[in-house]
C-alpha cells in the first residue's frame, strides 16, 4: 500500500501537521505546487492538507482536486489548519470532489494555526504557538490510525 500526503501551505502550519501525518503513515511528502497529476495514479491513499480560507480548503487544494483524474479504488483523507474554524464545510467539500473522482473519503484531522487577522483595529496575532507538540502527535496519531484502516 503506497500512500501519499499532499499539502498546501502559506506559513507553515498546515506544513508541520503534513509532517507529522506522514510520519504516522510511514508515506511519501509532497506539497501540492511539486506533485504532477499523472503521479497521482501509483499511490492507493491521498491525504490532502490545506489551511481553511473563507470557511473551505484553498483556492490552490480546491484546483488540484478538480484537475484529479477519476481513480475508482483509491482512499482518500484530510486535514487543516484553521483560525478559528471551518474545518467541518472544508472535509465537507473535500470530501465531495473526492468522491466525484471515486476516492472513498475515510476521515479528517483538524487543529487550530497561528493566525493573522488584520482590519480597521489594527494586526493581530491568535493561535502563537499552534499547532504545538500536542497538536503534532496527534496528527501523528491520526496517520497511524488512516493507516490501520486502510489495511483492514
Amino acid at each position: 500500500m503506497r500512500a501519499l500526503v499532499l499539502y498546501y501551505s502559506e506559513t507553515g502550519n498546515t506544513e508541520k501537521v503534513a509532517k507529522a501525518i506522514a510520519r504516522g503513515l510511514s508515506s511519501e511528502l509532497k506539497k501540492i505546487e511539486d506533485v504532477k497529476i499523472e503521479d497521482i495514479k501509483d499511490y492507493d491513499l491521498l491525504c490532502i492538507g490545506t489551511p481553511v480560507h473563507g470557511f473551505g480548503p484553498a483556492k490552490k487544494v480546491e484546483k488540484f482536486l478538480d484537475e484529479l483524474p477519476v481513480m475508482s479504488g483509491k482512499k482518500g483523507a484530510a486535514f487543516c489548519t484553521m483560525h478559528i474554524w471551518g474545518d467541518k464545510r472544508t472535509f465537507k467539500i473535500i470530501k465531495e470532489k473526492l468522491r466525484n473522482k471515486g476516492i472513498s473519503f475515510i476521515d479528517g484531522f483538524s487543529c487550530l494555526g497561528l493566525s493573522r487577522l488584520i482590519g480597521n483595529f489594527g494586526p493581530r496575532i491568535f493561535n502563537k504557538g499552534r499547532p504545538n507538540e500536542e497538536n503534532l502527535k496527534e496528527a501523528e496519531s491520526f496517520g497511524k490510525k488512516i493507516l490501520k484502516i486502510v489495511k483492514e
